[in-house]
């Protein structure tokens, strides 16, 4: 009998999100990678199947203007980035991809996040790292329409911005100061050149706000800059255990709320681990990866109003006296049924399975700040906050 609290039950659970996150066509089915028949016919011979495969699958409701013959694919490919409209034109041509480097879907998703002109390593971090989290998804249940969906996602949802903010001239020369993660973000919520900025509230929806504001762009470089960067396997581990506090230890006391977009950051500390461990061989490659991932946690936390950090909420009698292990976590879960009658259980099963990945990795360093992270998910969670909705909980916002 399967032990209940192994990541197999987590994972057959959280098949079903990979459902509710696919890529649909117009008619509501979901994409499959195309045949070899018609991925030769798509490509008719000609060098230009990129600009093909678009001509063949705009559509009445696409506006299209022909892009001259002999185009290149890599500047085909950066015309249409950051453009809905063709995502599945985008899956179409990966999936194309992935025949010409022969199915190795690894040397396909380095290739195309790494090089050229628009990396696509910029989009990954879109919808606070979907494309990340199905790209390490791919890898863990070595499924190529995982890859294919990610590549997709970080195409159309690519970020100029991060891309910018990521190859600032800055960044290339030594710090003069090196921070952790924690005294980074300690700074940051003091610091009065993000006042004011998310002018609409909270909501990474308004991350476009702080990329427009230069001064807020500009303490965001030196916040980057400034990240010890020497020992990436360590700096991964601080960024872990602070992604954890940012989740559960940022509302106000005796009330407990979690924020949404705070609840993704684990996910994306666990699934660019899970890159880095497995993908990822090149040093560079592998620093603007965690330096992507930082910029994120700082936006996310300076989109969602910078709460306080209160480490103390995780120390309650009630958590330290809890001894149980992950299976009895599960059985709650299955218990409370909250999968199948909650909205958002699926983003709450999500983030328990981060935490329990995270656990296995660093629970040595961290004890058990994971588990108690995950007991006080399934004991308090009632709904997600964060999104906007009126009268729901809020965070410990210092105002």
């Amino acid at each position: 009998m399967t032990n209940p609290g192994s990541r197999t039950v987590l994972d057959s659970l959280l098949a079903k999100t990979h459902v509710q996150h696919a890529l649909v066509q117009l008619d509501g089915r979901h994409n499959e990678l195309p045949s070899a028949l018609t991925t030769l016919f798509l490509l008719d011979g000609t060098p230009d199947g990129l600009r093909e495969t678009y001509d063949l699958l705009k559509g009445d409701l696409l506006s299209w203007e022909p892009s001259p013959r002999g185009i290149s694919d890599e500047e085909a490919k950066s015309r249409f980035l950051s453009d809905s409209r063709f995502q599945r034109a985008f899956m179409t041509y990966f999936s194309m991809e992935n025949g010409r480097f022969s199915g190795n879907t690894r040397s396909l998703a380095i290739c195309h996040l790494f090089t050229g002109d628009s990396p696509l390593v910029y989009g990954l971090f879109s919808g606070i790292g979907r494309p990340l989290t199905l790209l390490a998804d791919g890898i863990e249940l070595r499924a190529a329409i995982l890859v294919m969906e990610s590549l997709t996602l970080s195409a159309v949802d690519w970020m100029g911005p991060m891309g910018e903010l990521l190859t600032h001239p800055q960044l290339a020369a030594p710090s003069g100061e090196y921070l952790s993660p924690e005294d980074i973000i300690g700074r940051v919520a003091y610091d009065g050149r993000f006042s004011g900025v998310m002018k609409a509230g909270s909501g990474f929806h308004g991350v476009s706000h702080v990329f427009s504001n230069p001064t807020a762009r500009t303490a965001i470089v030196e916040y980057v800059r400034c990240l010890d960067t020497r020992d990436l396997a360590l700096l991964l581990q601080q960024i872990s255990a602070l992604s954890v506090l940012l989740l559960t230890a940022t509302h106000k006391p005796n009330q407990p709320a979690f924020d949404l977009y705070l609840a993704r950051l684990p996910t994306c500390v666990n699934s660019t681990r899970v890159i880095l461990e497995n993908w990822v061989e090149d040093e560079n490659h592998k620093l603007l990866l965690v330096r992507g991932l930082w910029l994120l946690v700082i936006l996310t936390y300076i989109t969602q109003l910078r709460p306080v950090i209160d480490g103390k909420l995780l120390v309650s009698r009630e958590l330290a006296e809890e001894t149980r292990g992950w299976g009895a976590i599960i059985d709650r879960i299955h218990g409370q049924c909250i999968l199948e009658d909650r909205e958002g259980g699926h983003d709450l099963l999500r983030a328990v399975r981060s935490l329990r990945e995270l656990s296995a990795k660093y629970g040595a360093a961290h004890g058990r700040l994971y588990i108690h992270a995950a007991w006080k998910l399934v004991r308090n969670w009632q709904g997600w906050t964060g999104l906007g909705v009126d009268r729901e909980a809020t965070l410990n916002i210092r105002l």
